[in-house]
């Protein structure tokens, strides 16, 4: 007699070849037969939220495979355990009253549930971020969220993290990139210092890590990864991945590290189609009290995929109507994108424009010197490059002689500012902007 776990294995299977592999693994990768006869099988699952989707979903198909390959077809009923009481920020055996060393979130502020547009693409992403960010560790531990680039990704692990600190800023949570936690892990490794990296990461209350398809060639860091995860999901503690691809298609990831990353949830923000693009571009639109005619946006969504960049479009007809008080038009529209938008534009050519522009050198420009003739050409700079590049606050101010992130982000929003307040400004941005052509 087969046992139940070989029953599940030929159910899945079937159902397995009608399913995209990132749709299987999200709502089957922790599914399991609990019990099954001939009138009732009973599927446990890890929460509600699958239970629901499933039963909704896929019930029917599941009863189809049963009659399929055993010649029964049973009621499909799904079960999950009940969350424990909730525990979202455990103690951290007085770390943050000690304080240590200064702590540092490195979380974009401009990043949140409300400024994220939401659709069928990415409905399951998005859930499944809010749930992480009010129930810590509840439900999805880790949560795991991949799409191609520039689909929202950064954006959904920034706002999970804001908002944690929004309902508790005291919490302790953290994002990390590539280059983060690889320059710590080095660093420790150098300086034989591993034991207080591990003392620093378990201090935390949630790890947020972006582009962990990166990772694939570091197996120190993917060892020691596995070992914080054990540890933060063993402490109820919640950990966060984002990455280009499931854990199933990235090369050279250690088996055990794959494993313990597909115990979660796994959810795929897909590509919008060009209503959903529409979409973006009015809910951005909206946001920046912008009128873009209908002809204008179906243009604009059809431009390109990306969505960073279609942002960037947005701020480039938002300056050009600002600056010139014009409403804009389809020709208007399509001139604005040819002369405005350059592709692959390098931080030193901006920096060179810039300089060039106001007459200082570049030395002068990245130095930390507060004269104004200096600290305001180099926030424009800042501004333009976090405009046409997209480049996080971090890696900005790592090109302006290592300035802090917090650094760039002033600069940013009181560039802004002053733009909406001082045509001077505007014009400044248009002309450095002009050189890069």
């Amino acid at each position: 007699m087969l046992k139940k776990k070989d029953i599940w294995k030929r159910i899945i299977t079937s159902l397995e070849a009608d399913l995209h592999p990132s749709e299987f693994h999200t709502w089957f990768s922790q599914s399991h037969l609990k019990s099954v006869d001939p009138s009732l099988a009973v599927v446990e699952v890890p929460n509600k939220f699958v239970a629901s989707w499933l039963q909704e979903h896929h019930e029917k198909n599941i009863r189809v495979a049963f009659q399929k390959n055993f010649n029964f077809e049973p009621k499909i009923h799904f079960s999950f355990k009940k969350p424990e009481p909730p525990n979202s920020y455990p103690e951290t055996n007085g770390y943050a009253a000690q304080e240590r060393w200064p702590f540092s979130h490195r979380l974009d502020p401009a990043f949140s549930f409300d400024n994220f547009v939401t659709g069928p693409w990415n409905e399951l992403a998005y859930s499944s971020a809010i749930d992480v960010a009010t129930s810590p560790a509840e439900n999805y531990n880790p949560l795991y969220i991949f799409s191609d680039q520039s689909a929202g990704k950064t954006h959904l692990l920034n706002a999970i993290g804001n908002h944690m600190i929004e309902i508790n800023p005291n919490v302790r949570v953290r994002y990390h990139t590539k280059k983060h936690l690889t320059t710590d892990f080095s660093t420790a490794k150098r300086n034989r210092t591993l034991q207080a990296f591990r003392e620093e990461y378990t201090q935390l209350d949630c790890l947020i890590i972006d582009d962990l398809h990166l990772f694939s060639a570091k197996i120190g860091l993917q060892q020691e990864l596995v070992s914080l995860l054990n540890y933060f999901c063993d402490s109820r503690k919640q950990v966060v991945f984002a990455a280009k691809e499931p854990p199933v298609r990235i090369k050279n990831i250690l088996p055990e590290l794959r494993s313990r990353l597909e115990w979660g949830l796994i959810s795929e923000i897909k590509q919008p189609d060009q209503e959903a693009k529409m979409l973006i571009i009015k809910e951005k639109a909206a946001e920046k009290d912008l009128y873009i005619p209908e002809d204008v946006t179906f243009f604009l969504a059809n431009t390109t995929n990306d969505l960073k960049r279609i942002y960037q479009f947005i701020v480039s007809i938002e300056t050009y109507t600002s600056l010139y008080n014009r409403k804009i038009d389809i020709s208007t529209a399509k001139s604005i994108i040819k002369s405005r938008y350059i592709p692959n534009i390098a931080i030193p050519d901006i920096q060179k424009a810039t300089a060039a522009y106001f007459n200082i050198t570049l030395t002068d420009l990245i130095s930390n010197k507060k004269k104004r003739s200096v600290t305001y050409p180099r926030q424009i700079a800042m501004y333009v490059t976090r405009k046409l590049t997209g480049l996080s606050y971090e890696e900005i101010g790592k090109a302006f002689g290592n300035k802090d992130h917090s650094t760039v982000i002033y600069a940013v929003k009181r560039i802004k500012k002053q733009k909406e307040l001082k045509n001077a400004v505007l014009l400044d941005i248009e002309k450095v902007e002009s050189l890069l052509s």
